[in-house]
């Protein structure tokens, strides 16, 4: 079974720059949170991650870059790194 992509493999050239932007603590466009969310997405509804039905529930909330920081530091805490 394989696993959820990562964003390095990514080849459409959307998510790359959104997660740059996200580690690097630069401004992100609603457009990069979008890509962003959609990764995040991806990643959670693999079935590898027991447990994170809380995380799976509150992925489509993801509307600022705190938002996102608070789920990755939740998904963290589970042992789900998807950056």
């Amino acid at each position: 079974m394989s696993g959820p992509g990562y964003w390095m493999h990514e080849t459409s050239g959307v998510l790359r720059p959104a997660v740059e932007a996200y580690l690097h603590d630069e401004p992100m466009t609603d457009a990069q949170i979008a890509a962003m969310r959609a990764y995040l997405r991806q990643w959670i509804e693999a079935p590898h991650w027991a447990g994170a039905a809380l995380l799976r529930r509150d992925v489509d909330g993801l509307t600022s870059r705190a938002a996102i920081s608070d789920w990755l530091s939740r998904a963290e805490r589970l042992g789900i790194d998807p950056l």
